[in-house]
């Protein structure tokens, strides 16, 4: 018995390590093709018109854009690089938020993999803004 006790040590740590991350709330979630179906069709696209139908207080999260906003979105956006939207002071941030958040960027690529990074986390009622003559158009 004294030969396999290093065995069973590692195999019980690796049974309290899948666990821990099976039930861990801050893991992704593992249903991509349900996470990105809003991408694919398209519903998670936002122009400045369309701000009007969404209820509830907007959240711009502006990762560099330089365009030119409405005023009450311009005064308060939260400036954020693309690399700190995962840092725990933003996503405090973004989940105590009750209302829509919309992510700015000059690159539309950038916009879109924040969008799936927060969806996969679990984030509803995330949207891509997008404005008129921008790489995001």
């Amino acid at each position: 018995m004294k030969q396999y006790r290093f065995v069973i040590i590692i195999f019980l740590v690796l049974v309290v390590l899948v666990l821990f991350r099976s039930f861990s709330g801050n893991s992704f979630r593992y249903d991509a093709a349900r996470w990105a179906e809003p991408s694919a069709m398209g519903s998670n696209l936002l122009t400045v018109d369309q701000l009007s139908t969404l209820t509830g207080e907007i959240m711009l999260l502006n990762m560099g854009s330089e365009a030119d906003l409405p005023g009450s979105l311009q005064d308060e956006a939260v400036n954020v690089s693309p690399e700190s939207v995962t840092d725990k002071n933003t996503m405090k941030l973004i989940r105590k938020h009750r209302g829509p958040v919309l992510l700015l960027s000059d690159d539309g690529s950038v916009s879109a993999r924040v969008w799936m990074v927060l969806s996969e986390m679990g984030m509803k009622n995330v949207y891509i803004l997008q404005i008129p003559g921008s790489e995001t158009d």
